[in-house]
Order: structure tokens, then C-alpha cells, then sequence
């Protein structure tokens, strides 16, 4: 067995005729995700939503810091998921709503 089937999140092992097709969050398209939280039918769609739409949170806390501020974000939808593979001092944009 694979490591990949052997992840608790792959869909790979389960039989594809049982497996739900979900919305894309940005083309609305039905398609089968290959992780449970898959939440884009390709790489094209989920580059499109960054630029357009981006990450959508609250402010949870900010403070000021020796070189700048300290900012928590409470991230909702797509971007909460993929927020948890963030690496320490990974650069990141962010973007007021207008």
C-alpha cells in the first residue's frame, strides 16, 4: 500500500461511483475532489480565486510589535484549509475588502 492510500484524507482507495461531486468555489462546475477538501476543480481556478476574491477573514487581534504589528485573522472558506500549510515566514499578501 501507498502512502498516499494509506493517508486517512485520500480518496483514492474509495470507489469513484460513491464519491460526491462538489461545486467549484470559483467556476461553479461540478467535479470530484481528490481530497476530502478539495474545494477547486484545477490549479487554473484556484490561482483565478486568489487574485479575484483572496482570503476572506476577520481581525481577530492586533498589536503593535518591536519591527511592526501583530496581526490574528480568523480565515473562513478555501483559504482557512489551505492557511494550515503556511510554513514560519512564508511572505503573504493581504488585501483589504473595498
Amino acid at each position: 500500500m501507498t502512502a498516499v492510500a494509506m493517508h486517512p484524507d485520500a480518496l483514492t482507495g474509495e470507489n469513484p461511483s460513491q464519491v460526491e461531486a462538489v461545486g467549484c468555489s470559483y467556476c461553479q462546475s461540478l467535479f470530484v475532489p481528490r481530497k476530502r477538501w478539495g474545494a477547486f476543480c484545477s490549479q487554473k481556478c484556484r490561482n483565478a480565486f486568489d487574485v479575484e476574491i483572496g482570503c476572506q477573514g476577520t481581525v481577530a487581534s492586533v498589536r503593535k510589535i518591536n519591527r511592526g504589528a501583530s496581526v490574528v485573522i480568523h480565515l473562513i472558506g478555501p483559504a482557512a484549509e489551505r492557511a494550515l500549510k503556511f510554513e514560519l515566514r512564508e511572505v503573504v499578501r493581504v488585501v483589504r475588502k473595498p
